[in-house]
């Protein structure tokens, strides 16, 4: 009688979070140099969104991200991952995920346009921040 396949437990792995974010920031720098500002921003955005998933599974001492913390809430991760306690005490770096958190909904994610240089240039320079400062705490 063949034996049942059993399922993983959880979601993805951390690890794959983790590499994924790393080669969609390198993605995202390229994309800035080519003047493809709107794509850029999108996917600097989704590094630390799967940062912050990595987080989570790092913090937490599991391999895979429950399906429940499947979502794109940077709010919900980074209250998971632990690391939005440390963020209290950094002013700096609370405004400016404040700021990013809010702004990172389907209105940002899905721009029709290419944003103004100068604007664009800013906002990936404070997502790239952002990216660093969670690396660094999760690890």
């Amino acid at each position: 009688m063949p034996r049942k396949r059993q399922s993983s437990p959880g979601g993805a792995r951390g690890t794959l979070f983790h590499a994924v974010a790393r080669i969609r920031l390198k993605d995202a720098d390229v994309l800035l140099k080519e003047q493809r500002r709107g794509g850029a921003i999108y996917l600097a955005g989704y590094a630390i969104e799967c940062l912050l998933k990595w987080a989570v599974t790092r913090r937490r001492g599991i391999i895979r991200l429950p399906a429940e913390l499947e979502t794109r809430d940077w709010d919900i991760l980074l209250s998971d991952a632990v690391v939005g306690r440390f963020i209290q005490a950094e002013p700096g770096v609370h405004t400016n995920y404040s700021e990013l958190a809010e702004s990172w909904g389907p209105e940002l994610r899905y721009l029709s346009k290419e944003p103004k240089f100068v604007d664009a240039e800013h906002l990936y320079e404070k997502l790239k921040l952002l990216y660093g400062w969670i690396e660094d705490q999760a690890i």
